[in-house]
């Protein structure tokens, strides 16, 4: 059975090994070995914006829930050099500021729903939908709102079966070289 609860800072590396996993691809250009990934970013996590989904005393999946108040990562510079040496930690630190880092220009009451992975021996089984449901019931926002690429199509399913809706797409630059087109936005209201 899988329970969702609020992360605890115990859980940091294995929460940095689900999004190494998760977004493997985005960071394969970094870095292809998934254990440095999450240990480069370990570090920059801010454990208190997530939550994860837990099978049998094991981390399976983790999301985050960010707003304009802050988010759920921030790019350390020295873990990243340390962990990709001094070039590809100065690239991946320039690369990931504007996506852990960018300001959210969404109204207080609106969470963004961010870092949402699951370890590839759990996929497929209804983790993600079930650690969305029942992470933001655990939280006091009206609504919700994150992106998802264009060609993520579980993703989207998943969070289309779930009443997020499409209110965006944004064309991403440099989306040859990044296997993607588009940003999709997608909101959820509260009933």
């Amino acid at each position: 059975m899988t329970h969702i609860r609020k992360a605890k800072e115990t859980d940091r590396n294995n929460a940095a090994l689900c999004i190494a996993e998760g977004f493997e691809k985005d960071f394969s250009v970094l870095c292809k070995d998934n254990q440095k990934v999450a240990d480069a970013i370990a570090a920059g996590l801010n454990m208190e914006r997530f939550y994860v989904a837990e099978i049998q005393g094991e981390i399976a999946g983790v999301l985050a829930i960010s707003d304009c108040n802050g988010r759920a990562a921030r790019v350390d510079k020295v873990s990243l050099r340390k962990h990709f040496g001094f070039l590809k930690g100065f690239i991946g630190a320039l690369v990931l500021k504007e996506e852990f880092e960018g300001q959210l220009e969404y109204p207080v009451a609106t969470g963004y729903v961010e870092f949402v992975a699951v370890r590839k021996k759990y996929r497929r089984q209804g983790i993600a939908t079930t650690m969305l449901r029942e992470s933001m019931l655990l939280t006091n926002y009206q609504d919700f709102v994150l992106d998802v690429t264009d060609i993520n199509h579980n993703a989207i399913k998943c969070y289309t079966n779930i009443g997020f809706e499409e209110f965006k797409r944004i064309p991403e630059k440099h989306g040859k070289q990044k296997g993607f087109y588009e940003k999709i936005f997608m909101r959820y209201c509260r009933k």
